[in-house]
């Protein structure tokens, strides 16, 4: 696709257009960034953003999922939403669209006030200093009357999510600067009758929710109990016996105690009153600054100059722009491989919609929690999250989870790029289907024709992972479980390839394959245990880029994938026109899977005709559960870590505790409390909880050279993890680590997660220069509930500086609990 409509143009890998003539260069001038059905800007839907889970939100011929939105059928058909879903609530009903038709016009209040209404016009700062500016409405109208009944209120901006959005209301109307997606109401005449002269009642709507009544709240103790229950019960990782009744999921009993949901933390009872008090005061929101794109910076967009040479670490393009997301988390119903399962889905689909970004972009993502009786939260794989460790996504370290019924909105600044997923981190809940792709784009270390898009590798059992935790960590009838089958972007097939009772699907690439043509496939492991051996039968493959990282190109022909790590790699369309088969082995030499060698997809060059299976054969190679050589791993942009300035070592064992298996980092498994985060604690009291004793690693200073070993005599790799920051791989090998082990500090490898080998050690090194609190952990879901994983608190005296939503983390915390004294809930793993 390489137009727009109406004679606009692609501009920077997105439609460049706004309401209005062409600008000379034959663009649309702007910098819009998306397009959605009654925009009345062409036909390109879902440029980095998204325009809803099904075609209705977009122009005809378009569809959301995988690859690029295009308006031929082919690609309509092609991205169709990967797995099949049923039981779904009904969408709610839309909102009626007002930009941008209503651009320029009128809109009048019942009160006589008069409003001009300004599309994808932002006009920043003069914000009304009240915590809770950015309450929600359905419509731009619905804000300016609201901005009617407030006294000194002079216009507003409203942030379109395509169902509702916040409303800002302003104190005054200033230089207003083109912001897509975001729509202004200024006030050109006040009220003549009724005119506002104190501010309204902040707790009804829509400025907030009513206040429950004595009534309602002494309901709260009063515990439900099911009425019908189903014969399936399934136990969550959350520590509740769940049934199915009428569809949705009931709330029985408590399997385990565990912690109890009572809070504790005199930090926590500090917080939860802080909630109360964001609500009632008019603390001064944030205020940005005027924004010209690469001001002060030596090139011009998309990247302000930068290249593949340039050190992120110090520089981030100022593009001025952000992209919107709204993800609501429902109950729902699955067969990707055509075993229908239960599920938690993401705007109805599984993977989630594609998160889609510049590099420098600021993106916002609101999660809204419609599941029944779980909580939930996002964390984005990967991103640093520099000075934004509010948004990392962990509940218990940076935040309480999301109740239900509840929303958090995340925020932050893409200044690290390449592919990635984001994902629950909430138990075990991401591999009941909360994730996604996740694709910031940058300058790669090598050039290509066509961008395949992703490709989401992850394993899938026909029960629910959840109903599968109990059995994981029982150490005397239970232990690690057979995963039954792998998913390629959602998709797979189930039982023998052409037999009668053969299940499911397999995915096939959208785009087919054009000869001579390079193109570029960004894989994705986001398995529970599952590590595997990608490639496509016949051809080479060019390793560009792992993580966030571009690297030197190597050339494999298979390409070995843990879980948690992304590669960029580029395949040349050099083989003869036929059809092919992608493949993504699981290796049982890591953990096992039923249908290990029967994870495929179809990839078809242009000119095959053929709608059959392909039939071409698999390279031979030796199994086995190791990551990609680390000599072939060698950045572009070169960086020399230097010696230790601060050494920690971790022996990795595996003991059992009331028959349970729990995983030790040198004699202790980690535990946190949900409803006490280490963030919110030290927001709070300047301190972090205890509850996870030497499991939290102190940091204070920043500047400082940080080393890790992670080391296991027990013959099973485990895939490592750090948040808010990539890290050195300085050293892996088998066997103990010694001190005479030599380490590499010539532009060693960089990235967020690398393999500890079966039996041996883990070097990894970072500098500290990101103020947070930092969850470290083996990416394994079983062994990071059963407690493989450590906090490092960094940066402690810096910490609450950096943070620009504190009363939306206390108010976080405030619902958490009141949600859980309502259902008597018990934790019932290690909270991360």
């Amino acid at each position: 696709m390489d137009y727009c409509g109406d004679g606009c143009q692609l501009k920077f890998g997105h439609c460049d257009k706004t309401v209005g003539e062409p600008s000379p260069d034959g663009t649309c001038g702007g910098d819009t960034g998306f397009t959605c059905k009654d925009s009345g800007f062409g036909d390109c839907c879902s440029q980095y953003h998204w325009c809803g889970s099904t075609k209705d939100h977009c122009d005809t011929g378009c569809e959301s999922g995988f690859g690029d939105c295009s308006s031929s059928t082919e690609n309509s058909k092609a991205n169709a939403t990967a797995s099949i879903t049923k039981s779904l609530a009904p969408r709610a009903t839309k909102a009626p669209k007002s930009c941008p038709a209503a651009n320029g016009k009128t809109y009048k209040a019942e009160c006589g006030a008069e409003f001009r209404l300004e599309c994808d016009r932002d006009r920043i700062n003069g914000d009304v200093h009240w915590s809770g500016n950015g309450f929600y409405t359905s419509t731009l109208e619905e804000c300016a009357a609201a901005c009617a009944r407030w006294p000194q209120c002079k216009g507003v901006n409203w942030v379109d999510y395509h169902t509702f959005g916040p409303c800002y209301m302003k104190t005054s109307n200033t230089r207003a600067r083109k912001n897509s997606g975001v729509h202004g109401a200024v006030m050109v005449k006040s009220c003549t009758k009724g005119r506002p002269t104190k501010t309204p009642a902040l707790d009804q709507p829509p400025f907030g929710t009513p206040k429950p009544t004595k009534s309602t709240r002494s309901a709260k103790s009063t515990k439900s109990k099911s009425t019908k229950v189903s014969s399936k019960p399934y136990a969550t990782a959350s520590g509740f016996t769940t049934v199915i009744t009428n569809s949705a999921i009931t709330t029985i009993t408590p399997i385990s105690s565990g912690t109890t949901k009572k809070p504790t933390a005199v930090s926590y009872s500090r917080a939860t009153a802080s909630a109360s008090t964001c609500a009632s005061q008019f603390n001064k929101r944030e205020e940005e600054e005027e924004c010209t794109p690469c001001k002060g910076q030596s090139g011009s967009l998309p990247y302000c100059g930068a290249d593949v040479n340039t050190d992120h670490y110090q520089f981030t393009p100022k593009t001025c722009r952000t992209v919107y997301y709204e993800f609501d988390i429902t109950n729902g119903t699955v067969a990707p491989d055509g075993i229908e399962r239960i599920a938690f889905l993401i705007n109805g689909q599984m993977p989630g919609p594609k998160i889609e970004a510049n590099w420098g972009d600021t993106v916002v993502v609101k999660v809204n929690n419609k599941l029944t009786v779980n909580g939930t939260s996002v964390h984005f794989h990967g991103i640093r999250q520099l000075n934004t460790v509010e948004n990392d996504g962990v509940p218990s370290i940076t935040q309480c989870p999301i109740a239900p019924g509840d929303s958090f909105t995340y925020k932050f600044v893409a200044t690290n790029y390449g592919t990635s997923w984001y994902h629950s981190h909430y138990a075990i809940q991401a591999w009941m289907g909360v994730f996604g792709p996740m694709v910031i784009h940058g300058p790669t270390s090598k050039e290509y024709d066509v961008d395949a898009g992703t490709i989401f590798l992850n394993d899938w059992s026909h029960e629910t992972v959840d109903s599968l935790y109990d059995a994981a960590q029982d150490s005397v009838n239970g232990g690690p479980r057979i995963m039954d089958n792998g998913l390629i972007n959602g998709m797979n097939t189930w039982g023998v390839q052409g037999s009668s009772n053969q299940t499911g699907q397999r995915f096939e690439l959208p785009t087919r394959l054009e000869p001579g043509k390079t193109y570029l496939f960004r894989i994705i492991n986001g398995a529970i245990q599952s590590s595997y051996k990608w490639y496509i039968d016949g051809h080479k493959l060019q390793v560009i880029g792992m993580d966030f990282t571009n690297i030197v190109p190597y050339e494999t022909d298979i390409l070995s994938i843990n879980i948690g790590q992304r590669y960029m790699v580029l395949v040349k369309a050099d083989q003869p026109e036929g059809d092919y088969w992608m493949r993504a082995d699981n290796q049982n030499a890591c953990d096992e899977t039923t249908q290990a060698d029967d994870i495929k997809a179809i990839v078809r060059y242009s000119g095959s005709n053929s709608h059959s299976v392909p039939t071409t054969t698999k390279y031979n190679y030796t199994g086995a559960c190791v990551d990609e050589p680390l000599s072939s791993l060698v950045p572009v942009a070169k960086i020399n870590p230097t010696s230790s300035d601060v050494e920690f070592v971790e022996d990795v064992t595996l003991s059992t505790v009331d028959t349970l298996f729990k995983w030790y980092l040198s004699g202790t498994t980690f535990m946190s409390h949900y409803e006490d985060p280490t963030l919110v604690r030290i927001l709070a009291n300047g301190s972090a909880p205890t509850y996870a004793g030497d499991l939290v690693l102190s940091l204070p200073e920043m500047g400082k050279w940080v080393y890790i070993i992670v080391e296991s005599a027990i013959p099973l790799p485990h895939p490592i993890h750090l948040h808010g920051h990539d890290f050195f791989i300085l050293a892996a090998g088998s066997g103990t680590y010694s001190k005479s082990t030599p380490l590499n500090f010539n532009n060693p490898p960089r990235r967020d997660t690398a393999i500890m080998p079966a039996g041996g050690f883990l070097v990894l090194g970072f500098l500290t220069d990101n103020p947070g609190t930092w969850l470290m952990h083996c990416h394994i879901g079983w062994h990071t509930s059963e407690g493989f994983a450590l906090q490092i608190v960094e940066g402690l005296d810096m910490i609450e500086g950096t943070v620009k939503n504190k009363c939306g983390l206390y108010d976080t915390c405030a619902k958490w609990d009141d949600w859980v004294e309502r259902v008597a809930f018990y934790q019932h793993d290690s909270g991360v």
